[in-house]
C-alpha cells in the first residue's frame, strides 16, 4: 500500500501534519526550498509554512536508511526572475506527502501520499546513481510506516469518495460548493465545457 490518495482542506492539512509529528517516526522536509534557499526540515506542524513549499513534503522514516541528500538545480538564466537556484530533497526511501486542497471555489485537488518500492528503486538505480544503492534502505521500516501514515488519515476521514478518503473540512467544503464530479486529479462542480 504505497500511496493514498485524499481529499483534505484547511485545518485537515493541520491534522495531518500534527498526526505525522507526534508519531515520531518522520523526519519532514520540503521537497524543493524556496528559490535561492538552502532545504529546511520541519520539527513542529507550526514550522511548516502555509503555501507551496508546506504542500509537498518529503518524509524520512528514522532508522530507515542513508541520510536524504539535496541536490542543486540551477535555473537557465530569466526562467525564475532573478532567482538562480533551488535545493530538492532526494532519497530512494522517502514517502512523499502532497497536499492539493482547494482550486479556486469550485475544485478540490486530490492530496496523496507515495513512496517507491523496493524493487522499483532497484529498477531505477543504474540510472540515478547519485541515489546510492537501494539496498541500503530498510523497505519493510518505509512500507510498515507508510501504511501506518495512511491508516491514521482513513481513520480521520468521515467519508469518502470512491475509494478515497474525505477528511472534515474537506468534506464541507465539498457540500458547500456543490462539488460532485472527479475528473483529473480531483473533484469539481461541473463537467468541463463541452461535455454538458
Amino acid at each position: 500500500m504505497p500511496n493514498l490518495v485524499f481529499y483534505a482542506a484547511g485545518d485537515d492539512w493541520t491534522a495531518v501534519l500534527e498526526a505525522i509529528f507526534d508519531r515520531g517516526m518522520f523526519r519532514v522536509f520540503e521537497s524543493d526550498s524556496e528559490p535561492d534557499r538552502e532545504l529546511r526540515e520541519f520539527r513542529a506542524a507550526a514550522e511548516v509554512p502555509d503555501g507551496p513549499r508546506g504542500r509537498s513534503l518529503a518524509l524520512f522514516v528514522v532508522g530507515s536508511g542513508p541520510e536524504p541528500t539535496t541536490r542543486r538545480i540551477d535555473f537557465l538564466p530569466g526562467v525564475c526572475a532573478d532567482k538562480t537556484f533551488r535545493y530538492c530533497c532526494e532519497g530512494w526511501g522517502l514517502i512523499q506527502l502532497h497536499y492539493g486542497g482547494p482550486f479556486g471555489a469550485q475544485q478540490l485537488r486530490w492530496s496523496r501520499t507515495n513512496h517507491n518500492t523496493e524493487k522499483r528503486a532497484a529498477a531505477w538505480a543504474t540510472t540515478l546513481p547519485r541515489l546510492g544503492d537501494p539496498v541500503a534502505w530498510n523497505w519493510a521500516a518505509v512500507t510498515r510506516a507508510s501504511g501506518t501514515l495512511n491508516r491514521v488519515i482513513r481513520r480521520m476521514a468521515v467519508s469518502a469518495v470512491g475509494s478515497h478518503p474525505v477528511l472534515p473540512h474537506a468534506a464541507r467544503f465539498i457540500a458547500q460548493a456543490g462539488l460532485h464530479i472527479e475528473r483529473g486529479q480531483g473533484l469539481h462542480a461541473a463537467p468541463p465545457a463541452g461535455l454538458r
